[in-house]
């Protein structure tokens, strides 16, 4: 029979469901934002006639709640619809294309370091026999085995035997454990988000050609060579870094940043590499085909793009997933140039040791850590839909000679300047970044703008794909000013 009252369930399971049920939770809710901003940039309402009551709640009844209702209305809309499939599709391919969509951008949210190191120090009573004696190793064991520990979790133990009598008795072990307030703490965390993000493509090729329509088609391949496009300055962007600080770890490249320069401004990457988050947050749009990068989308041109024949759950799973995406991507920006969950507040720093603010004995600073990560990913988010509703689309020959023509070019340069003023600066990784160099950083970021505006101008321009062409006896062929005379 199962124990279940001594069983231990681990700390990264519980922060994987409060983790995902946040994510998906919010992901809701941006559609209701992503149609606020709009109705702001086009100075009108927007939704706000649906609230928690749905018409129907008596006590909330007539509460409209500015909206609030819109997203799970819209929901329930997309579950009530008729799942059609158009006539020879490829049927497992068309509902697996966005299920890879939507599980690799749930995967890619794990290495997220939402809150620090939590340091936690409890007393674990473990039996033992008279005649037997615990050596450290063995305690570290039956300590893990009875608390639900992980043994790379456990930094110190300490086994108090003055309880052990004659007789079998119980022997106090004292742990002293660390975990970071993330779901999965790996050492190559940002690896791990540019390996599952990329593979979000399958889902979108696998939508266009399983569709069996050649407009759906069309999208996959726009998107597949987008992201191919965009992958590799944004790969080159995360490198400079990277090349900084000598670890692929998120969390590390956080604490790394948890200080002051020059005693008030926070040691930031966007402050020291403010090219490189230039170059990200571009290419992250680009990744989530988003406006003006949503060429794989356009319903001038393609009807609707690779999700033309989709409807009902399985087109919500396609639009769920861009908005997921939007959150993963947005949370990596925030732990690479951002400081991640780092604001110079009093309390938000841990004092356990001075050499690393991220460790902290207070679930509450987690917490409160986990919030202001939360806070600045939805304004990266509120950024992807000011561009939206800001800027026009892209044409396709210009979406790739900006990718091709302009960001990779600069990107390689950026990564080869962070690593010469890596080398001058006198090391191969910094524990820390210190105000020399700083000053360096920021000095080749703007050096290399305005070495990028001057050779603009030498570089011979593409050939221009797009021109007029004069038909004799059009009105169009003269300016519009000279043929009303």
């Amino acid at each position: 029979m199962i124990d279940w009252i001594n069983i231990h369930v681990p700390t990264w399971l519980f922060i994987t469901f409060i983790v995902h049920l946040t994510v998906l939770g919010s992901v809701a809710y941006m559609i209701l934002l992503e149609r606020k901003v709009a109705s702001w940039v086009q100075d009108r309402i927007g939704p706000n006639r649906v609230g928690l009551g749905f018409g129907i709640i008596p006590f909330l009844k007539d509460m409209k709640m500015f909206g609030l209702g819109q997203p799970l209305v819209d929901g329930l809309k997309f579950i009530l619809k008729e799942d059609y499939r158009p006539k020879n599709v490829d049927r497992i391919l068309f509902t697996l294309a966005p299920v890879v969509m939507i599980v690799t951008i749930i995967v890619s949210i794990a290495v997220v370091p939402w809150g620090g190191i939590k340091q936690t120090t409890q007393t674990i009573g473990v039996s033992v026999e008279r005649s037997r004696l615990l050596s450290d190793a063995e305690a570290t064991t039956l300590a893990t085995a009875k608390s639900g520990l992980l043994g790379s979790d456990i930094i110190e133990t300490t086994v108090d035997r003055s309880g052990l009598a004659d007789k079998a008795s119980e022997a106090n072990v004292i742990v002293t454990s660390r975990y970071r307030f993330q779901i999965a703490n790996l050492n190559i965390g940002v690896l791990f988000v540019l390996a599952t993000l990329s593979l979000a493509v399958y889902g979108v090729v696998i939508g266009g050609w399983a569709s069996n329509n050649k407009y759906s088609f069309l999208g996959g391949l726009r998107a597949t060579a987008n992201m191919i496009s965009y992958e590799i300055p944004l790969s080159l962007a995360v490198l400079s870094v990277v090349v900084i600080f000598g670890t692929l770890d998120l969390g590390i490249i956080v604490e790394k940043q948890s200080h002051l320069l020059f005693g008030f401004l926070p040691a930031w990457n966007i402050f020291t590499q403010p090219l490189a988050f230039f170059i990200f947050l571009v290419c992250i749009h680009a990744e989530a085909n988003r406006a003006p990068f949503d060429l794989a989308e356009a319903e001038q041109e393609l009807v609707g793009g690779y999700h033309t024949e989709y409807s009902s759950m399985r087109f919500a799973l396609f639009f769920l997933a861009e908005y997921a995406g939007m959150i993963t991507t947005s949370a990596v920006c925030v732990a690479l140039f951002f400081g991640g969950w780092h604001l110079p507040l009093p309390g938000i720093n841990g004092t356990i040791d001075p050499s690393n603010h991220a460790i902290t004995d207070s679930l509450v600073v987690c917490v409160m850590r986990a919030l202001i990560f939360f806070g600045k990913t939805l304004g990266i988010i509120f950024v992807f839909m000011w561009v939206r509703w800001s800027l026009p689309r892209f044409r396709f020959d210009q979406l790739m000679q900006l990718a091709w023509r302009g960001l990779i070019p600069v990107s390689l340069a950026m990564v080869m300047v962070t690593a010469v003023t890596v080398y001058l600066a006198g090391g191969a990784s910094f524990e820390s970044m210190d105000d020399k160099t700083a000053v360096m950083l920021l000095g080749a970021n703007v050096l290399l703008v305005v070495g990028t505006l001057i050779g603009s101008r030498l570089i011979p321009k593409a050939p221009f794909t797009n021109r007029r062409i004069i038909v004799p006896g059009s009105r169009f062929s003269k300016p519009a000013v000279a043929a009303a005379k």
